[in-house]
């Protein structure tokens, strides 16, 4: 009867066993998979002041159910190319030519606004194989009947311009022809490897652009006064390749 009685014990040892493995490996597979959920940057308090002010466009303008998120609905918004990365930062990321991954703001106005409008932010911004990316721009309401449907002011890296390779540039559209577009390339400096802020004001048909507070461009844009405007904030990649933004902090004023 011990030896029974012994035998039984280790059977059921046995099964406690491979009962514990399993439930072992069964967490396992849910701590990866829990791993691979994407979370709403929108989900952290410091960017409250932006929920309900734009949308996400990505992979292009067009909305696409699986990547795009429409006004109002920033708040469960992640994916691939909009997620939050170390519970801090919010990551746009984008491969491809053309796509984009970028925040549209819903507010629009006026270069000759007699209100200052503001987009102050705190990011970090990595070319992957990459020639130009475009992380920062004021572009005009497309569905305005005037509008150019082009942004007056575009932030982008370049990997070469001018032989200055490795720099951050404003990219200004200096006129309003519709088939002669003509830009002004204004040299910001080389890449920060860290976080760095940009500051971008419109008032009074005055543009200014601040990078570490200072300022790096004064600009008269009365020639745009006529289009209606808004932010953008992301990755569009002008080449192929892919780009990444992080932002630390974001704020605008109207």
């Amino acid at each position: 009867m011990s030896l029974g009685k012994s035998g039984f014990l280790k059977k059921q040892a046995l099964v406690r066993i491979i009962l514990m493995t399993l439930i072992f490996s069964q967490v396992i597979l849910l701590l990866s998979a829990c791993a691979s959920i994407y979370i709403s940057p929108l989900s952290l308090k410091k960017f409250d002041n932006i929920l309900y002010r734009c949308k996400l466009q990505a992979p292009t303008s067009r909305f696409n159910k699986k990547y795009s998120c429409k006004y109002g609905k920033l708040l469960k918004c992640a994916n691939k190319y909009f997620y939050l990365q170390d519970n801090k930062y919010m990551t746009f990321y984008m491969c491809g030519k053309k796509h984009r991954s970028e925040l549209r703001f819903k507010d629009i106005w006026k270069t000759s606004t007699k209100k200052p409008k503001i987009l102050k932010v705190t990011l970090k911004i990595k070319p992957i194989n990459c020639f130009e990316f475009t992380f920062i721009q004021i572009h005009s309401y497309p569905a305005k009947k005037t509008s150019l449907n082009k942004p007056l002011v575009r932030l982008a890296w370049l990997k070469e311009k001018h032989k200055i390779k490795n720099h951050i540039w404003a990219v200004i559209r200096i006129n309003t022809s519709k088939k002669h577009g003509k830009h002004s390339f204004i040299d910001l400096g080389k890449i920060p490897l860290t976080f760095f802020s940009i500051k971008i004001k419109v008032i009074r048909n005055k543009l200014s652009i601040f990078l570490n507070g200072k300022i790096k461009l004064i600009k008269d844009v009365s020639y745009w006064q006529q289009y209606y405007n808004y932010f953008k904030i992301g990755v569009y990649l002008q080449t192929k390749g892919c780009a990444k933004t992080e932002v630390d902090k974001i704020m605008v004023k109207y």
